[in-house]
């Protein structure tokens, strides 16, 4: 093997500690937080100790430019993110940005080149955690952040990412010059953890994707009449939460029952007011996930929770209120970028498995303006959780995948 498992060790080690839980379990790294700006200012130092060229978007997105023989030619980029979930693991994007500095590293070693440039990329914000929306780095280098939304998206203190950016001198108006298009990149890959078991089922330490799930996202809120708890008679009640409770069942039951094969529904988050013992609930706030790979059946379940949410309310006479916050197409991996890294890893005689992604990446938006691939590496503990953990061997396997995808990607004019 050519690249280094203890140097991704050591890395990924190292970005760990800029971490808002240091005492407690799991890792805490939200955009414009302290953490984010050391964990950024390190890579940076990083991609320059490795030879690499960074400059930054107008939306604070963090390139790392190795030049190739060609310099007209578009780059292969290599990218993902570093910020987390509150309480998550050290792997969840983390690893995609260490494998792809250690890709540099590895042909710096051997003095490997390439025709076409190799850029890596950090994107900021992938996860919604912090804005309730995600992925707006690879969004704005797509062309498919729309400008309205920024002073809309808010955090849960209240200040707006318009706010964030202006506070950290990137313009609002600027921000949508970030958009690149398939003459900027000639493909995309990212490596990243599975977030689920399948890879540990098969047995396998490494997969290649075939297409990633996309999702429908509502925000719900639903208005009944507060009462006394002792005294509105169950028969006259308005609950608010009864409803919200009766929504959560049928959906899991769409999901489960009536859609497709791989069709998950998700209710992540409720509110419940006034919140007291003694008051039956005059509101509730929720908000829904669905995903799937497949268009079709995504929007047959996002129809019938439509239909779902409607039905309980007029027998429950609650008042409803719901948008749909986003609503995204799966994404199919390019099948030239695909048979690449086949071909890689039946060189390299790795064991892998042909799999699609349940979970949403950068990946799926920058796939709008160029051709792109994912590797997938064995994850153990579920993600998003502090026992979210992956060996680094195996991650190692899946960066010399991703070196080999690379070279051959980078040479093919």
């Amino acid at each position: 093997m050519r690249v280094s498992k203890e140097r991704i060790e050591r890395d990924l080690k190292k970005l760990n500690q800029f971490n808002a839980n240091i005492k407690e379990p799991g890792t805490t790294r939200l955009p414009f937080t302290p953490e984010e700006d050391k964990c950024r200012k390190q890579l940076i130092k990083d991609f320059e100790d490795a030879g690499l060229e960074v400059y930054q978007d107008s939306i604070g997105n963090i390139f790392g430019r190795r030049e190739g023989t060609d310099s007209n030619a578009s780059p292969v980029m290599i990218g993902s993110h570093i910020d987390t979930v509150i309480n998550g693991g050290m792997f969840d994007g983390n690893a995609g940005v260490i494998a792809g500095l250690e890709v540099v590293r590895t042909l710096n070693e051997y003095n490997i080149t390439t025709e076409k440039p190799i850029e890596v990329a950090i994107f900021i914000i992938e996860e919604s955690t912090a804005y309730g929306k995600s992925c707006v780095g690879s969004r704005a280098v797509s062309g498919t952040l729309e400008y309205e939304e920024l002073s809309k998206l808010v955090d849960k203190n209240g200040v707006s990412l318009e706010k964030a950016f202006k506070d950290r001198g990137i313009r609002k108006e600027e921000v949508l010059n970030a958009k690149k298009s398939s003459d900027d990149i000639d493909c995309y890959l990212e490596l990243h953890i599975e977030q689920a078991d399948n890879l540990i089922k098969a047995q396998k330490p490494v997969g290649i994707i075939t297409a990633i799930a996309a999702a429908t996202r509502f925000k719900v809120k639903l208005t009944g009449k507060a009462a006394h708890s002792g005294a509105a008679p169950m028969g006259e009640r308005q609950d608010a939460l009864c409803a919200a409770s009766e929504i959560i069942l049928g959906i899991e039951n769409i999901a489960y029952n009536e859609a497709g094969e791989h069709t998950v529904g998700t209710v992540g988050s409720i509110e419940v007011l006034p919140g007291a013992v003694n008051v039956v609930p005059g509101e509730a706030e929720l908000m829904i996930d669905l995903r799937d790979i497949e268009k079709d059946t995504k929007d047959k379940a996002t129809e019938q929770i439509k239909q779902l949410i409607e039905k309980v309310c007029k027998n429950r006479e609650i008042e409803v209120d719901y948008e749909i916050t986003a609503c995204d197409d799966p994404v199919p991996t390019s099948n030239h970028v695909f048979e690449t890294m086949k071909d890689a890893s039946d060189e390299l005689n790795m064991s892998t498995k042909i799999m699609h992604s349940a979970a949403a990446h950068d990946a799926a938006y920058i796939a709008k303006i160029t051709d792109m691939g994912m590797i997938f590496i064995r994850s153990y503990g579920g993600s998003h959780n502090p026992e979210e953990w992956a060996e680094f061997l195996d991650i190692a396997k899946g960066t010399e995948l991703l070196l080999e995808t690379t070279i051959r990607l980078a040479n093919k004019l």
